[in-house]
């Protein structure tokens, strides 16, 4: 038996299933709680979206939209024209920012004291001395304690 997939359940809660495929999904509801938790979760989201309030086109926009051929005709009023334009002006100034401060800003490529190196010898030398403590001493910053 096949396991159908959860793209399933949004054609089975609409009713657009065949009888082969609605009986895999509502086996699988049977089965399976996570599945009917799922499946209420998008019961309760298609009633709310089908909740909201349905808004009437203003006057004119669906000819324009079949006359221009341009995808998105909408005018929008001066306010908000401006505010758009100021965040992308916004939005610009940022990207640049960014990247002139990743241009100016030095990277350092180097790592000092040369840890990897300082490793590297000391594996060798503890190697040939048998005693690693002792040839920590000349890698180990001085502490002071107190003042």
């Amino acid at each position: 038996m096949t396991t159908p997939s959860e793209d399933l359940l949004s054609a089975y809660l609409d009713g657009e299933l065949d009888a082969d495929d609605r009986a895999l999904v509502e086996g699988r509801l049977e089965a399976s709680a996570e599945w009917r938790e799922v499946l209420g979760e998008l019961r309760e989201t298609r009633d709310l979206v089908r909740g909201l309030p349905v808004r009437e086109a203003p006057p004119g926009f669906i000819d324009g939209l079949l006359e221009s051929g341009d995808p998105a005709p909408i005018r929008l009023d001066a306010k908000r024209r401006r505010r758009t334009r100021i965040a992308a002006w916004v939005a610009g100034a940022a990207a640049a920012a960014a990247i002139v401060a990743v241009v100016l800003v030095p990277s350092q490529t180097r790592v000092k004291p040369a840890v990897a190196t300082l490793v590297n010898s000391h594996a060798a030398r503890s190697s040939v001395s048998e005693e690693p403590v002792s040839e920590l001493a000349p890698v180990a910053a001085p502490v002071r304690l107190g003042r």
